[in-house]
């Protein structure tokens, strides 16, 4: 009887466990949820990286309209579904594009947060 309680204790403390992983997807993938999509409509670079404020509508897959997005070092940037990535110096005013935050973001208006992905859409 005793071996069966701590068979079932084992599980359901797995159990527990694999419920409280964090579950995140690596960089890149598609399971992760647009922060936003929308216009660059401002670009502010320096030596680390840059700031872009991205303007857009709140769509059924995205969470903002107005996002202020800081691209660092670990940002992927893409262009439609290409593999090659690309700088931050490749953003230009008026490009259409998609941001997946990494972490938290500011809840201030606009958001503020960091993205991890930042994808250019030409189609």
């Amino acid at each position: 009887m005793n071996k069966k309680i701590i068979i079932i204790f084992l599980c359901l403390t797995l159990f527990v466990l694999a419920g409280c992983s964090p579950g995140l997807e690596p960089s890149g993938s598609d399971d992760y949820k647009i922060g936003i999509r929308g216009t660059i409509t401002d670009i502010n670079t320096g030596k680390d990286g840059a700031n872009i404020l991205v303007e857009g509508n709140i769509e059924p897959d995205t969470i903002y309209d107005k996002a202020s997005v800081h691209i660092d070092v670990q940002t992927m940037i893409q262009k439609d579904d290409l593999s090659r990535l690309f700088e931050y110096t490749d953003l230009k005013l008026g490009d259409k594009v998609e941001v997946v935050f990494r972490g938290p973001v500011a809840e201030s208006y606009p958001v503020q947060g960091t993205a991890d992905i930042v994808r250019i859409i030409t189609k």
